[in-house]
């Protein structure tokens, strides 16, 4: 049987939903149909079930193998797809994703819709959002209508809603050499840029009826992702979807053993999910386990002192500030509930690095990872630099968006501006 429609479905890590996502395929009125699961190096659990649907003729199963250090080079999905056109044989082809599912009749209706409208070469339907927790129970659902015959699609269609010609996506290839733009800016929306490539040549006529359902997870790659910067600051915990947690550190990724977690005061309720590529982008750095007080690698912004000492010190650039006095506390909102003890051999390790007061000026040290406000602009501290930021990114790092420091608008132009700490999407 020759298939008229091509599904290419793209996963990673998804074991509770790829299943759904496979059998929606399977349930379909139209059979006429051939799937390519594009998987990028899943865990063993996921593939596991993948493997299940594989022994169907028509399902062809492929594994990248990419290497977790190699993940933030390329946008993966765009490179899947890419990978997965030239092995297609349908007239229209189609995509889905591991938390995605397609209602029964959905390829059988936007395929006659293209047949019947011979000129029309990208349909496009609406779409059915569920917000569900960790164990899939739903949340709260919502639904993405139609907008009527577009001649802009970026960022207002789901990759999972559209259905087009082989002769569109070949047209795009023969222009740009290439079909997804697997650029890494293209991450958080690489459909929008591929969208913006189809509608050179032609715009998205709707279905106006819902055709897929699309499951939000806590750990989909779209919630992980909203709002990151593009470079996670020093300081912040992080973690991708296995259980360790690690400390960006010197823009390193050091793990952290759970011992020293809790010795070093860390707080889980701070610990910030991304997307694997975000996490494996970070080369890893020296282990945050008992060694740090032997070798000197105690981790950057931790509050520390020797036990029964009133002399307090911030950990910078691998070196111990020490804080002038209780008003330098104070100013930089610290707590005395984050202070970690020493004992003193262990402090001693580390070399001594200039003194921090609570005037701001200047020719004055700042340090790192505090939450600045003038007006209503936010600003991050790194390196004696001010990063202009907002409040949704530093929320999104878990940093206390309430607990800033006010400046004056004099202190604020005679610090050095940093770069802007955003997050950024592609739009067209």
């Amino acid at each position: 049987m020759t298939p008229k429609v091509s599904v290419i479905l793209t996963s990673y890590n998804k074991s509770q939903t790829v299943g759904k996502a496979i059998e929606s395929v399977l349930r379909q009125t139209m059979q006429e149909w051939e799937l390519f699961i594009m998987d990028d190096a899943s865990n063993e659990e996921t593939n596991t079930i993948i493997k299940k649907y594989t022994d169907d003729n028509r399902i062809h199963y492929f594994n990248s193998n990419i290497a977790d250090h190699d993940r933030y080079r390329k946008t993966r999905y765009a490179v899947l797809i890419n990978q997965a056109i030239p092995l297609t044989t349908g007239k229209y082809l189609s995509y889905l994703t591991d938390d995605t599912e397609y209602l029964p009749t959905r390829l059988n209706e936007m395929a006659n819709f293209l047949d019947n409208h011979s000129n029309i070469d990208v349909a496009y339907s609406g779409q059915i959002i569920r917000q569900v927790n960790g164990e899939l129970k739903l949340i709260s659902q919502k639904t993405r209508k139609t907008k009527g015959i577009l001649k802009k699609a970026a960022n207002r269609v789901d990759h999972c809603s559209v259905m087009h010609s082989r002769k569109i996506v070949e047209k795009v290839f023969q222009k740009h050499r290439s079909y997804w733009d697997d650029n890494p800016k293209y991450w958080h929306n690489g459909d929008a840029a591929f969208w913006s490539r189809l509608n050179e040549f032609q715009p998205f006529y709707p279905i106006p009826k819902e055709l897929d359902i699309s499951y939000k997870t806590p750990s989909s790659f779209q919630n992980l992702n909203a709002f990151l910067p593009q470079k996670v600051p020093d300081g912040i915990l992080v973690k991708g979807l296995a259980s360790e947690v690690y400390l960006i550190d010197q823009q390193k990724r050091r793990l952290i053993t759970e011992e020293m977690f809790k010795r070093l005061k860390y707080d889980r309720k701070r610990i910030v999910a991304v997307p694997d590529p975000v996490l494996f982008k970070y080369p890893p750095g020296p282990l945050i386990d008992v060694s740090i007080f032997k070798n000197g690698t105690i981790p950057n912004q931790l509050l520390v002192k020797v036990e029964n000492s009133s002399d307090i010190f911030y950990i910078q650039n691998n070196k111990k500030w020490k804080l002038l006095d209780r008003r330098t506390f104070k100013k930089f909102n610290f707590k005395f509930e984050d202070v970690v003890d020493l004992k003193k051999k262990e402090l001693e390790h580390i070399p001594e690095g200039p003194l921090i007061d609570h005037i701001l000026s200047p020719k004055k040290n700042l340090p790192d990872g505090i939450i600045f406000k003038e007006g209503s602009s936010y600003f991050l501290s790194n390196n004696n630099t001010l990063q202009p930021t907002n409040s949704n990114i530093l929320k999104k790092l878990k940093l206390p968006v309430n607990q800033f420091v006010k400046l004056t608008k004099t202190e604020r132009l005679f610090i050095k501006k940093g770069k802007p700490l955003i997050f950024e999407i592609f739009q067209n």
